[in-house]
């Protein structure tokens, strides 16, 4: 009995040395960043039974772990709420960095150089004889050329700094990730051989807190305490395994990154953080040289030009549009338009499409000269056709010449039938225009819908197959067409990306803005009474007018080259006049509404300036709940000074009461033994 009770003093003893040692690890790391307070967890010490279970005898106290105290619902929630701020951190950062780029309203942006140079037009419209005004004139184009195309270099330098910061960050998480496996080995090492691995399980989640930053993870804790990291489904580490993700050429020719997985080249899914919005800010798009998807004025026209020349109701309308579908090929060339022609003759032998390019001469040569046999044809396959040859990043343009309706076999188009062939043209991004008889607009054969139905659901119009004035007819259909392209420019849809979608609707103002002014200048004359020519030119004739690619024509060195007017005559200003008046014409279409190039641009800043707002606030708001969450966070697991000397104290106390046990069967037992040796003398 007296020995049983020198171990049970001496396992109060161990046991509370042992907390003293912890309150004492506790104190240390009072300012160290992730570390989690411990705790010893003693429990009773199994009894012994001898003699039969008639006698038991207590063992005092076992340590039965050091725990770290945490909570893995508040971490989660953490790890959320900062995941959530990377993102908007990252998308609030890009935005501010436009609106410097920019630099509206404060500083003389585009703005201002575009209100100079339309101020010049106005004056010129004024004296279009001269000269200097006509200087005046050409310096503040030069003016509003140098900020444009400055603004284009630190729109492409900001995506390139973002694109290189998305390298960094994917190699980031490579580190962190190898460094999870490397603990989990140690942390699985430890806990096999009955440890506690307390600092190890700390350094790790400090890193499973940064990786939260960067990407969205799914953490799985195992039996043997080993935590694996999934994104998008994808094990990053498995016990003591990482799998790398790299950045990678997100298309043909594009350098611009995207995160994939090592050894499948696979894309992930980043989720949100700071990849995320690193992405968005600089555009999940095409870097390659020319993307339309990051800014590139898409100015092409695959336009198929369907000639029926069997069902006819105008005897001359053929020799018309072999007369005169040149003037529409010429004036879209005049307008800036990259036009492809296609013909689709139907009567004249199996349905086909023939590519002639811009080689106007050989599409006229194949338009035919008289009717030909009455051969009914089938609308759906025409469509079929010319979605099957059309480009593939073209603007593609039906333009069908017939007298009929939409079937031309007489058989009556059912709504079904109707809405199918709608369904085919808008899915391949065909816009249908029709020259047709007039009576075939709003009704067909039997009351079946008419033409107007189908173009008006796929942006197209509708001409009169019997008109007077074909060079007119055709200007129309050019105009149209350019108007088309025009609005496909300036029409960005809505997503997340930032940086690509402010090119794109900045790009659609020069290109558009260039080519008008372009088209009217062609039409004037010069002082010296030669027709004009352009007033704006690419630097790189392969790729369209755009920010970093425009000048200022040569030709305009000399300033009598400048157009103002209509004929030589003195005080003819009217192309001035019409290039000062394109300030306030409709020209752009933007929030479904058709706009000023000025109203274009304000819509533009006010759409920069919402994004900011909303980053800001939202980058704002979850950088709070970061704080909240990380506050209560460290009331369970950060360290009380108060709280660990209350548990000092107590564990002393309990530490000397053990040691007065001992010392107190100490003195028993020498008693006993010292008197047994007294007696047996």
């Amino acid at each position: 009995m007296i020995f049983s009770g020198l171990d049970t003093a001496l396992s109060g003893l161990a046991a509370n040395q042992k907390a003293l040692e912890v309150t004492g690890h506790n104190v240390s790391n009072l300012a160290t960043a992730g570390y989690s307070r411990q705790s010893v967890v003693m429990s009773t010490a199994y009894t012994r039974a001898y003699g039969g279970n008639n006698w038991k005898v207590e063992m005092g106290v076992n340590i039965q772990a050091i725990r770290q105290i945490r909570h893995n619902f508040i971490d989660n929630i953490y790890r959320a709420e900062s995941n959530a701020q990377g993102y908007w951190e990252a998308r609030s950062k890009a935005v501010n960095d436009i609106q410097a780029i920019l630099g509206e309203p404060m500083t003389a942006g585009f703005q201002n150089s575009l209100n100079n140079f339309w101020d010049a037009w106005q004056e010129l419209s004024k004296a279009p004889e001269s000269l200097t005004i006509r200087a005046l004139l050409k310096q503040r184009a030069e003016a509003l050329v140098e900020n444009m195309n400055h603004i284009g270099a630190q729109l492409n330098k900001l995506q390139t700094d973002l694109n290189n910061e998305i390298r960094v960050r994917i190699d980031e998480v490579n580190d962190i990730t190898a460094k999870i496996a490397e603990l989990n080995v140690k942390i699985m090492s430890a806990e096999a051989a009955g440890n506690s691995p307390n600092d190890y399980y700390d350094e790790r989640n400090v890193l499973v807190d940064r990786l939260s930053t960067l990407l969205t993870v799914e953490t799985w804790v195992g039996l043997e305490g080993n935590m694996d990291i999934i994104v998008d489904g994808y094990f990053l580490v498995s016990k003591g395994v990482q799998t790398r993700i790299y950045a990678a050429p997100n298309d043909d020719l594009s350098h611009f990154y995207t995160p994939k997985v090592e050894g499948i080249d696979v894309e992930i899914d980043v989720g949100q953080g700071v990849i995320k919005g690193l992405l968005e800010a600089r555009g999940e798009v095409s870097g390659a040289k020319g993307s339309y998807d990051n800014g590139t004025p898409n100015t092409t026209a695959d336009i198929t030009i369907v000639v029926d020349a069997a069902n006819t109701t105008e005897e001359n309308y053929l020799a018309n549009v072999r007369d005169h579908i040149r003037q529409m090929a010429e004036d879209l060339g005049k307008r800036g338009i990259d036009y492809n022609l296609r013909l689709v003759v139907i009567g004249s032998g199996p349905l086909e499409s023939v590519n002639f390019g811009r080689d106007i001469d050989a599409l006229v040569n194949a338009i035919p000269t008289a009717d030909m046999d009455d051969t009914a044809y089938d609308f759906g396959q025409i469509i079929s056709e010319v979605a099957s040859k059309s480009g593939p990043n073209a603007n593609k343009y039906l333009l069908m010449f017939t007298g009929e309706s939409i079937n031309g076999d007489e058989s009556v188009a059912t709504d079904p039938m109707i809405n199918g062939y709608i369904s085919t043209l808008n899915k391949h991004g065909i816009t249908l225009s029709v020259v047709t008889d007039s009576q075939y607009y709003d009704a067909g054969y039997d009351d079946e819908r008419g033409w107007s139905f189908i173009t008006g659901q796929t942006g197209g119009k509708l001409y009169d197959i019997g008109s007077t004035d074909y060079p007119g007819l055709m200007m129309s259909i050019s105009k149209d067409i350019n108007d088309n392209v025009n609005m496909r420019i300036s029409t960005v849809p809505e997503d997340l990306n930032i940086i690509s979608s402010v090119k794109k609707q900045l790009n659609a103002i020069i290109n558009i803005m260039a080519r008008e002014i372009n088209y009217i200048h062609q039409s004037g004359k010069t002082l010296t009474g030669l027709d004009g020519g352009l007033f704006f030119e690419p630097a790189d004739p392969n790729l369209p007018l755009e920010m970093g690619n425009l000048t200022v024509c040569r030709d305009l060195k000399d300033l009598n080259n400048i157009a103002a007017s209509t004929t030589d005559a003195n005080g003819d200003n009217t192309i001035a006049l019409k290039i000062a008046g394109l300030r306030n014409e409709n020209l752009m279409t933007g929030g479904k509404k058709i706009l000023s190039l000025d109203t274009y641009y304000q819509n533009i800043i006010l759409d920069i300036g919402n994004k900011g707002y909303e980053a800001d606030n939202m980058a704002s708001s979850h950088r709070l709940l970061v704080s909240q969450s990380d506050h209560i966070r460290q009331t369970v697991m950060g360290v009380s000074l108060d709280e660990e000397i209350a548990n000092m104290i107590k564990f002393k106390y309990a530490y000397n009461a053990n040691s007065k046990i001992v010392s107190v069967i100490n003195s028993m037992i020498e008693t006993v033994i010292f008197r047994l040796g007294i007696s047996g003398r």
